[in-house]
């Protein structure tokens, strides 16, 4: 791209201080840490940091001054699925204390030449573009972009000056975004504060009053589909993102798919259905939103759940108590936590209690939540047509072509800015000549002496580096893949649950994992003997372990096999006695 005069070219590396991935402790269920850190859903789609479901961990001092975020500093989203990796924001919080989660990467600038704000602009804006998700490595259903490849992302570089009026000209864009998402917001209060008004008494100290099952009310629940999506086809199909986190349905992001006409017609939906949200992290879990009729065919997928109600509890009611206070406690305590995602099946909901007004009051709250809707929706359309004129405003801004005319009145101050940053920087680099410095060290520089490993390392996806780092680092000895117990352990052990926290991998995909790492010479794969004390005879069990170093960093692979048999038979033959 053809920059304006002044503008320079330059890849990140050249112009950062430094780049950190982050803190990589597991936060607790409970949340009993007292650190909030800072993860993938805290930098929101508008590239902005948002504290709701922050997490607390515990950190110990040095991992404190290592991880901790400070003002001015940028936080990209390195490990995601393949949809948002790629986010970034500006840490802009000035109080408390922050870490950050090891699926985030902090970037410190070079601060005499790049404004922070600036940088976190230009990286959101390829994230938004498309550009970063295309360099990112993908596996099952995540994808990454790892240290390497991100110091090598071009990035404009205008004068100190211009990065300074750009950035001020986002602002004042981004303000008036906000303030109509703000008055949408005041809706939403609006509507809890009469919900409290009117329904208030039925929470009583002593319990609910008139209180009821919500099963008994449901008429029918529908899950979704689970067919790959794409940018077309015969339906559109509602996902997890379509379900705001205030309850309300967002049709801007929709993918599609061809259904066949019994799945159609199964997932049919009517005015006044509700949408219920059952599979997402344990802070989203139990979004739930009701649908109204709009014109084209809609499907949604098997995260979602289709509840048609009975005569006598109404979707407005159903749907503001689920999202008042009381039902964010209940579907909270009602989540069943995975590795990396909760659960509220549409049986765990059914058993929730709620209380049940009179069919009348139902009704009359329903009027004054449909009143309510219908304005929201002519505020949210204003607001959406303003939106659809800020990626274009974003990216004229970022190209240096809103700062033309005010470029030409500041012409002898940004060419001192000019030459005080190629003071720092030196002449710009010839097309194609541009070579990337080390501001920062390699993410996976292990150590090692031989340079194709490292360069196999190198290669290695984020899930394939966890598996390897916990075997290497964590795991005692070597881990039994053919002994269910082991292996068990193995994948289920704090070390390596908050490993595989966000890649949804199975016991598979590690034995996977390993068997790919073993064929990259990067651990090794062993077959054990071990004594079966059942049938008398000797079974061969598969195991791997890491490569043992000389202190020296080289290799010292020796043949160990037999010592490591002889170590593995004693802890079997030691957890056999213990069993009888």
């Amino acid at each position: 791209m053809k920059w304006p005069r002044g503008w320079r070219e330059v890849v990140l590396a050249e112009v950062i201080e430094s780049v950190q991935p982050g803190f990589a402790q597991r936060p607790s269920e409970e949340d009993e840490g007292r650190i909030p850190q800072i993860r993938t859903h805290n930098v929101t789609p508008d590239g902005r940091i948002s504290l709701e479901g922050i997490k607390h961990v515990t950190v110990v001092k040095p991992d404190m001054e290592r991880y901790r975020l400070l003002p001015g500093e940028v936080i990209f989203n390195n490990t995601n699925s393949e949809e948002w990796v790629g986010k970034t924001a500006l840490f802009n919080l000035a109080e408390g204390v922050f870490v950050y989660s090891n699926h985030m990467t902090r970037i410190r600038v070079q601060q005499d030449v790049l404004l922070p704000a600036f940088l976190a602009a230009y990286l959101h804006f390829l994230w938004a573009a498309g550009y970063s998700r295309n360099r990112a490595k993908r596996w099952v259903s995540q994808a990454a972009i790892d240290v390497p490849t991100l110091l090598k992302f071009k990035i404009p570089l205008p004068p100190f000056l211009e990065q300074q009026r750009v950035v001020e000209m986002l602002r004042e864009a981004d303000s008036l975004v906000h303030g109509k998402a703000n008055a949408a917001q005041r809706f939403d209060d609006l509507i809890q504060a009469h919900y409290r008004q009117q329904f208030g008494h039925y929470f009583a100290s002593d319990g609910l009053r008139n209180p009821a099952r919500i099963g008994e009310y449901i008429e029918s629940a529908q899950y979704g589909i689970s067919e790959a999506m794409d940018e077309s086809g015969s339906h559109a199909i509602l996902r997890m993102n379509s379900i705001t986190t205030s309850g309300w349905l967002d049709l801007s992001d929709l993918k599609y798919v061809d259904l066949p006409e019994r799945d159609a017609q199964a997932t049919q939906l009517r005015n006044g259905d509700l949408l219920f949200n059952r599979t997402n992290s344990k802070e989203l879990v139990g979004k739930c939103a009701i649908w109204r009729d709009v014109p084209g065919r809609f499907s949604f997928a098997s995260y979602l759940v289709r509840l048609r109600l009975k005569e006598g509890l109404s979707p407005e009611f159903l749907w503001t108590t689920l999202n008042s206070p009381y039902g964010k406690y209940r579907l909270f305590n009602a989540a069943k936590q995975a590795v990396s995602m909760a659960n509220v099946s549409p049986t765990d909901l059914a058993r929730i209690t709620i209380p049940l007004p009179p069919p009348q009051e139902q009704q009359a709250f329903a009027d004054f939540v449909r009143a309510i809707e219908a304005q929201r929706k002519q505020l949210v359309e204003t607001a959406g047509h303003f939106g659809e004129l800020i990626p274009a405003l974003v990216s004229q801004a970022l190209s240096g072509c809103l700062t033309a005319a005010w470029r030409e009145q500041h012409r002898i101050e940004l060419d001192a800015a000019i030459r005080a940053r190629d003071e720092v920087l030196g002449p710009a680099a010839p097309p194609g000549a541009v070579q990337i410095t080390g501001h920062a060290p390699p993410e996976r520089n292990k150590g090692f002496a031989r340079l194709h490993r490292q360069a196999l390392i190198d290669q290695l996806s984020s899930f394939q580096h966890e598996v390897w780092n916990t075997l290497r680092f964590e795991w005692p000895g070597a881990v039994l893949t053919d002994d269910p117990t082991v292996f068990e352990d193995f994948c289920t052990s704090p070390q390596m649950g908050w490993r595989l926290e966000g890649f949804e991998a199975g016991r598979d995909e590690v034995r996977r994992a390993l068997e790919q790492l073993a064929a990259m010479g990067l651990v090794r794969k062993m077959s054990l003997p071990h004594a079966n004390p059942t049938t008398g005879r000797t079974d061969y069990l598969t195991a791997f372990r890491s490569l043992r170093e000389a202190d020296t960093g080289g290799r010292a692979e020796e043949d160990t096999a037999l010592q490591d048999a002889e170590r593995v038979a004693k802890q079997l033959q030691h957890r056999e006695q213990g069993g009888r």
